[in-house]
């Protein structure tokens, strides 16, 4: 593999970073997105809470947009801009960053259109300690203001791991880390289709034995996904397709990626040492919330 130069890396994904406008007659907001298919960006959801959109290129083009999904839990939105022209960037695995690993963000603080700046990855995980207090982020040491939630965090080659979203300020510290919806999230919420599909059941998580982590089945969806594979109250589920459970919503992101609508479980059911296995035929969801 080329060992990649950063400044050209970083000039190239600038051509994939636009400027974001939303607004109504009581608020004007601005943001960055990142191109990531043919005419359609990705940017966080509360950045284009405004009632109308406009994109600006790093080539200087403007166009409107629209929005074509948007998920709030993720704060991610994907947008259409007809006419935008602009290339696409690459998604990579945020699965495989490490601490220490050097990052660059691009975005428009502060009206400062196509600003970088760069730190290395403070850790992988939910904020705070405890891997039950909600979603993974990728935390990184790097200076974030106004204007850059929606843009790219990405690798020295170039790679797209995370869309910028908040800084958390440890005032301890006195300084804030830079917080990112990883590319995984990324790239489950872009294969998405408007038709959810459901396993039928309301969970929460756990900790059990040695501090493993699971989530533990309160209730099942009457005629569901679940309850079709056996599935009952109390069972603790720890895994999904060969992969373990290691945060809140990663029950729900392996219904969005289950191949061919089959969910294969791994669980525990009450005291018992062995662990099971199911398949669950996952259905279209349903109009109550349940994972």
């Amino acid at each position: 593999m080329p060992i990649p130069v950063p400044g050209r890396v970083a000039e190239a994904l600038r051509r994939s970073t636009v400027e974001i406008r939303s607004g109504t007659r009581y608020y004007q907001g601005n943001g960055s997105g990142t191109v990531i298919r043919p005419d359609q960006v990705v940017t966080n959801a509360h950045v284009v809470r405004g009632g109308s959109l406009s994109i600006n290129s790093w080539e200087g083009k403007t166009v409107s947009a629209s929005v074509l999904r948007i998920d709030t839990r993720r704060d991610l939105a994907l947008i259409s801009a007809p006419g935008l022209n602009a290339p696409a960037a690459s998604l990579g695995d945020s699965d495989a960053l490490r601490a220490g690993m050097p990052l660059f963000a691009i975005g428009n603080p502060l009206g400062f259109i196509g600003a970088i700046s760069s730190g290395v990855v403070h850790a992988l995980g939910p904020i705070g300690m405890d891997p039950m207090s909600g979603m993974p982020w990728v935390q990184v040491d790097i200076r974030l203001a106004p204007g850059n939630s929606g843009g790219p965090l990405a690798d020295f080659h170039g790679q797209i791991v995370g869309i910028n979203t908040m800084v958390v300020w440890d005032q301890v510290a006195s300084n804030g880390l830079a917080f990112a919806v990883p590319s995984r999230a990324v790239q489950t919420f872009l294969a998405r289709s408007s038709a959810s599909r459901t396993l039928g059941v309301v969970v929460r998580p756990v900790s059990f034995r040695a501090r493993e982590f699971g989530v533990i089945i309160l209730e099942l969806v009457p005629g569901s996904a679940a309850e079709a594979a056996s599935l009952l109250p109390g069972d603790v589920l720890i895994g999904a397709n060969d992969r373990h459970f290691r945060f809140v919503d990663d029950l729900q992101t392996a219904i969005e990626q289950a191949p061919g609508a089959l969910l294969r479980l791994d669980f525990y059911r009450g005291g018992q040492q062995a662990l099971r296995h199911v398949v669950a035929q996952l259905q279209p969801e349903q109009v109550r919330s349940a994972a």
